[in-house]
């Protein structure tokens, strides 16, 4: 009896709590995490204005190349969201040193031979291990090193390239590769006179042994292009964009009307290429099959210099744009 009468009076307690109590308890439970409130992200909608040439890119190819026309030159730009904040797309890129290519036919003619003596060694820890990386992005990254700048991309966009690196560094060894699937619509997420979506991918593989895999962290913070931002999944374990398009493309796409769409958008954290930078909310790395990514020569004619590494991304290689992605290697890993 007493156990029933208690049960009783713990029903008519929760009756007698007001709906906002219950809303802001939910919300409270969901929005808590490591570092407080979940990111929501930002909405924009329409193409950016203010372009501007990304330094240290040809505005042309110098070798003649089939190119899309309006890829060179090659552009970022600023878009305003909803609440007032401001985002540069494709994304915040360093526009500091060029990794040399392996294969490149747009300022090279293809394959490279000499490329390992045009490698300079970015020395992070003096006491370090010299190392060798090779990577290959669809359409472009940026190599971070023990939170040092180590380089990026020669190519932005296309033609596809795969470029090499070298630095001295101490172990334990955080790498940190951002990513971007370029656009020449830029805030939405299309490329070229048919509004097109691109797809992403990344890959790299370091002569520690060490290289992309699923054991990886991975996490978008530009998805475009959308109808409605709300189908994106947001949690405090991640994003997921892979339920916006399934078995259908964005209406605003179809319309070829760049100015319809929307983005949504996440503030990059200042400090996330840092050892010290707390990735454990992050989503481990999807593995991508090669042919999901790539038919390219510039990925298919070198892929024993990618040992066993694997292509990784987020759940959506179409409307993910911007992905960050880290691992912290204690040791050269054991083949």
């Amino acid at each position: 009896m007493r156990s029933a009468l208690a049960v009783l009076t713990f029903l008519a307690g929760l009756a007698l709590l007001s709906p906002d109590f219950i809303l802001q308890a939910r919300q409270g439970a969901a929005a808590r995490g490591a570092a407080g409130a979940v990111d929501r992200g930002s909405v924009s909608t329409g193409e950016a204005t203010d372009l501007r040439n990304v330094k240290g890119v040809p505005e042309k190819c110098p070798n003649p190349v089939m190119v899309q026309p309006d890829v060179f030159p090659v552009r970022v730009g600023t878009v305003k969201a909803d609440d007032g904040k401001t985002f540069m797309v494709p994304g915040p890129i360093t526009e500091g040193a060029v990794a040399p290519d392996i294969f490149d036919t747009c300022i090279g003619k293809g394959d490279n031979p000499n490329y390992m003596s045009q490698l300079q060694t970015v020395v992070i820890d003096k006491d370090g291990v010299e190392i060798t990386g090779y990577i290959h992005g669809d359409n472009y990254f940026e190599l971070y090193v023990n939170g040092q700048y180590v380089a990026r991309d020669s190519i932005p966009m296309t033609p596809f390239n795969s470029s090499v690196v070298r630095f001295r560094a101490r172990y334990p060894m955080t790498y940190a590769i951002l990513g971007i699937d370029w656009e020449t619509h830029h805030g939405v997420g299309m490329e070229y006179a048919q509004y097109n979506i691109g797809d992403a991918g990344l890959i790299a593989y370091f002569s520690d042994g060490n290289g992309t895999h699923a054991d990886w962290k991975s996490e978008v913070f530009y998805i475009a292009p959308l109808d409605d931002p709300a189908c994106v999944r947001v949690t405090a374990t991640g994003r997921d964009s892979s339920f916006c398009n399934q078995a259908r493309i964005p209406e605003c796409q179809t319309k070829l009307a760049g100015n319809a769409c929307k983005a949504l958008h996440f503030q990059v954290p200042a400090d996330w290429t840092s050892p010290k930078f707390n990735d454990s909310r992050w989503p481990n790395s999807i593995i991508w099959r090669p042919v999901e990514v790539t038919n390219q020569p510039a990925y298919t004619n070198y892929t024993k210099l990618f040992g066993d590494a694997e292509f990784i991304w987020t759940r959506n290689l179409k409307l993910d744009n911007l992905v960050l992605s880290r691992y912290t290697a204690k040791g050269p890993r054991k083949q």
